[in-house]
């Protein structure tokens, strides 16, 4: 919110050099990235892999309990160092060397948690969520020492650490690791959540284990070239860049065997789409998922590329994936795992409901304001329209991006209220009270009726 602020008055926090843009972006990046959408994934990780794989908790409560507590206290000395300007310069990689330490110390501790909870499991075949619960941490470890460089520290507090020799080199390896980060973690774990979510509420088997083969190994052999589609416009090698476009296009196999399974699951069961809000969060961010891969598909294609490349088209693209797929995931993921660990519903369907279309109708006007911009952007470029002209044509969309903005940042609120009184209420005995003054009787424990039927 505070840089959407920025876009429309560029001087509104001047004089605080915590806010300025260059100091808030990679404090937001990292913050949706490590503090929001993998805590969440290792949360939902950690209720869902032990009813996977049939043991009573994760092999060790302990173990996972520290490492949360740990991750949260290496964030908190993220921002703090970005906020004074401690930062590597490495767009997706801005913690500095120490931060990056920690990093991989506490994944690591987790993947252990992860393999030792899966060798004393009592259900033998590993269900497909299993699979992607066991890959993606593993691939995600080596994509951030690789990509941070960790084994080059120099200078550890400064924009010096975590580099390669030249900036050419720097830059393709950057790519590299930042699609990774979408493609090895975000991407796969919400795959994952969607093959636990979608049969577990529909109450259905997956439709197609064949098809979960496909998306797995598709997704393996497929996104790890896919991160120089970014680099299209620039000196790097034209091999390098054949492969990122042959690999962001073969990447629709298995996104169209993921999407066939999921939509073959629910067949019959949509119904349940508009009854049970968690089932929605999940179908609306599978929507979104769908939609930024046929987008991406198109951002690898040189013409196509050529006229959304360095435009707010592709600032709107990730948030597309990270928004609008993977936080709108996680809300629904929140929700359903809070009322099942404490076994009660939700304080309030009404504040659920708010939430979901704050944040559905936010992220639509959001994204549509910024991708007029971008279309703006593409088309005065090619024109010849120096850039300093084209800054006045996407205010009014700056300013959309903010409005919409504001409903999305209110939609977590709404569910940070419900989740609260959720954890602290009786939720239980409001809803029954709830159910009293509708049925206009009564009701004894087990929900039956005072009065006979």
């Amino acid at each position: 919110m505070t840089l959407a602020i920025e876009f429309v008055s560029p001087d509104a926090f001047s004089g605080y050099s915590f806010l300025e843009f260059g100091r808030i972006r990679p404090m937001h990046v990292n913050g949706v990235i490590l503090a929001w959408l993998t805590m969440m994934y290792f949360g939902a990780l950690f209720y869902m892999l032990p009813r996977l794989v049939g043991t009573p908790g994760m092999w060790s409560e302990r173990l996972g309990v520290w490492t949360a507590v740990a991750w949260n206290l290496m964030f908190v000395g993220g921002i703090v160092a970005l906020a004074t300007g401690h930062n590597q310069g490495k767009e997706y990689g801005e913690l500095i060397w120490p931060l990056d330490i920690a990093v991989l110390v506490i994944w690591c501790a987790n993947i252990f948690n992860i393999l030792m909870t899966v060798t004393i499991r009592t259900i033998r075949p590993l269900y497909v969520t299993v699979w992607w619960f066991i890959a993606s941490p593993m691939w995600l470890a080596a994509d951030y020492a690789i990509g941070n460089v960790v084994w080059n520290p120099g200078d550890i507090w400064g924009s010096r650490s975590g580099m390669l020799g030249g900036s050419l080199q720097d830059g393709m390896l950057n790519w590299w690791y930042a699609h990774n980060l979408f493609g090895l973690w975000l991407t796969p774990m919400l795959i994952a959540l969607t093959y636990y979510i979608v049969p577990r509420i529909t109450n259905t088997p997956l439709y197609s284990y064949s098809l979960s083969l496909v998306s797995f190994w598709g997704m393996a052999f497929f996104y790890t070239g896919v991160g120089d589609h970014h680099l299209l416009q620039t000196p790097t090698p034209a091999w390098l860049k054949t492969i990122a476009t042959l690999s962001s296009i073969s990447l629709m196999i298995p996104v169209f065997a993921f999407t066939i399974n999921i939509l073959g699951t629910m067949k019959g069961n949509w119904e349940k789409f508009f009854t049970n809000l968690p089932l929605r969060f999940t179908m609306t961010a599978f929507v979104f998922y769908f939609l930024v891969n046929v987008q991406g598909a198109f951002q690898a294609v040189q013409p196509f590329n050529k006229m959304t490349h360095f435009t707010n088209f592709v600032v709107a693209h990730a948030h597309l994936a990270l928004l609008g797929g993977f936080t709108i995931l996680g809300m629904g993921v929140i929700d359903y795992c809070v009322a099942q660990i404490y076994r009660r519903p939700l304080w309030s369907r009404t504040l659920s409901e708010w939430q979901y279309w704050l944040v559905t109708i936010g992220f639509t006007g959001f994204f549509s304001a910024l991708t007029m911009a971008g279309f703006i952007q593409g088309q005065s470029w090619a024109a010849g329209v120096p850039e300093v002209n084209v800054l006045p044509l996407l205010h009014p969309w700056f300013i959309a991006r903010a409005v919409f903005g504001a409903m999305i940042v209110l939609s977590g609120i709404v569910q940070m209220v419900n989740i609260y009184l959720t954890v602290r209420g009786d939720t239980a005995s409001r809803l029954a009270r709830g159910v009293e003054r509708v049925a206009g009787r009564p009701l004894v424990a087990g929900g039956a009726s005072t009065e006979p039927s």
